[in-house]
């Protein structure tokens, strides 16, 4: 079973209509991966309004987590910023000045600033397995 971290920052609203909207895009975000997956678990762990999250975001800086997802939060595999996916390997190039941070790093650091003030922005898990173990269970 492999755990999946999302950063969602949904349109906002209600708490009840982010938790909503979450579960959606975690379902596509799982459906639109090269392989055939079955969601074992899917659940928000953190939800929080946006400008709550953007007084608190840090400036990127270099992380002892040498891995691709490693962000401040902790390892993201993607995040949705309210137009598009964005993953490790599909993200905007890092500035000139990128302070010896990632790419993934200011992904995260522009995706939360630029958030619309009215957003509601959820930590979601999934748990994955390839629908070939589930099929042989």
């Amino acid at each position: 079973m492999t755990r999946c971290t999302l950063l969602l920052i949904t349109s906002g609203q209600s708490g009840r209509k982010a938790l909503s909207e979450g579960m959606l895009l975690a379902e596509q975000y799982v459906d639109g991966l090269p392989m055939d997956l079955e969601i074992l678990e899917s659940t928000p762990f953190a939800l929080a309004p946006a400008v709550r999250i953007q007084e608190r975001v840090s400036f990127p800086v270099p992380l002892e987590d040498p891995s691709a997802a490693a962000t401040a939060v902790g390892p993201l595999q993607a995040i949705w910023n309210g137009n598009r996916w964005l993953t490790p390997g599909s993200c905007p190039p890092k500035p000139l000045r990128d302070n010896g941070a990632t790419e993934w790093q200011w992904a995260h650091y522009k995706a939360v600033l630029d958030a619309p003030a009215e957003s509601i922005m959820l930590l979601w898990d999934i748990y994955v397995v390839p629908m070939s173990e589930q099929l042989a269970a």
